[in-house]
């Protein structure tokens, strides 16, 4: 018998836990707590891979085109230690265990925006009011019930929809499909050419939630960054390439290096949130000479590298098959001028 099966008697367990927590919320029997200040929450159903900083990076920078102020709070999965931090710019001090892969990736990437990292979302909030914010998004918040927001988004993965189908250790599921009736809408992201796959899961979602919006992205990537600074995105095409991340679906990122014009020479996946050795990463830096290839990650996985470290950096950025996040926008009214 195998681990999942037996441990498969545990996922009614952790499914009932995880509905009377949702329901007691609902009740109001545990308090929820109103800020004077919009939040909006990025989040998912399933264990990572959706691409929701992408998505914050790219809500953030709209919100500030518009005129508003925003910052971001996150509880920085995975950081060794839990004292509450602000980050301001991309040269935060802050190392990548005490702040976090994903929040120092934001950090870098949105300059002049407040990055508040503290477990206590609330509290988080207030800090990030103080300093001046108008508007707040949530990173990761679609569980994070305490916390009233007037947008949830929840997001949607194109190439893993439905994370497994099951809640752990079956699958992925944070929470049953079900409770994507608590979503203001529904953003499906990682979509290719077809989009097919958006009409089906757009009809999966109204069988729980109907009438819920559904809109659709696209990852696209929007710098590269060489040891020596910013590069033209078309330096990738025809060049050989290892590949190296610890992302929660890193086929996405491989394709998009592809469509790029980039040959794959060979590709290493690490764990969601890895932290890089120096050997591992003398080892890639091998690999890359062995191919006569240059070694390309992720702006998730930069944040974590030593300095020094010879390998391109490709960032990329959650898009609205429009063009525009009016479509989202219109779903609460009032923040997004």
């Amino acid at each position: 018998m195998g681990l999942e099966q037996l441990l498969r008697p545990f996922t009614p367990l952790y499914s009932g836990a995880v509905r009377t927590r949702a329901a007691a919320y609902r009740r109001g029997l545990l308090p929820r707590v109103r800020l004077p200040r919009p939040v909006i929450s990025v989040g998912n159903l399933s264990f990572g891979g959706t691409g929701k900083t992408p998505t914050v990076v790219a809500l953030v920078r709209d919100l500030a085109r518009r005129g508003r102020r925003p910052a971001v709070l996150t509880r920085g999965y995975g950081r060794k230690g839990s004292e509450p931090l602000f980050l301001l710019g991309p040269d935060v001090l802050a190392p990548a265990e005490r702040a976090g892969d994903e929040p120092l990736e934001m950090a870098s990437r949105l300059p002049g925006v407040p990055i508040v990292v503290d477990t206590d979302r609330v509290r988080g909030g207030r800090r990030a009011i103080d300093a001046g914010a108008d508007v707040l998004v949530l990173d990761d918040g679609f569980q994070h019930l305490r916390l009233e927001r007037d947008l949830d988004l929840l997001l949607i993965d194109a190439g893993d929809p439905w994370a497994g189908g099951h809640l752990p250790p079956r699958g992925r599921l944070r929470e049953p499909l079900a409770a994507m009736a608590r979503a203001s809408a529904i953003l499906v992201t990682k979509l290719g050419q077809n989009l097919e796959i958006l009409e089906t899961i757009a009809a999966t979602v109204h069988r729980h939630a109907p009438g819920l919006p559904v809109l659709g992205a696209r990852l696209q990537p929007s710098r590269l960054v060489g040891p020596d600074g910013r590069l033209p995105l078309d330096s990738l095409r025809g060049r050989a390439v290892v590949v190296f991340a610890g992302v929660g679906r890193p086929g996405a990122f491989e394709e998009l290096l592809k469509d790029l014009g980039a040959e794959i020479a060979a590709a290493r996946w690490f764990e969601d949130h890895h932290r890089f050795t120096g050997r591992e990463i003398k080892r890639l830096s091998r690999l890359a000479a062995r191919h006569g290839a240059v070694a390309v990650t992720t702006a998730k996985d930069a944040v974590k590298l030593p300095p020094g470290c010879p390998a391109w950096v490709l960032e990329v950025e959650m898009a609205p098959l429009d063009g525009s996040w009016d479509a989202l926008w219109a779903v609460a009214p009032g923040i997004a001028p």
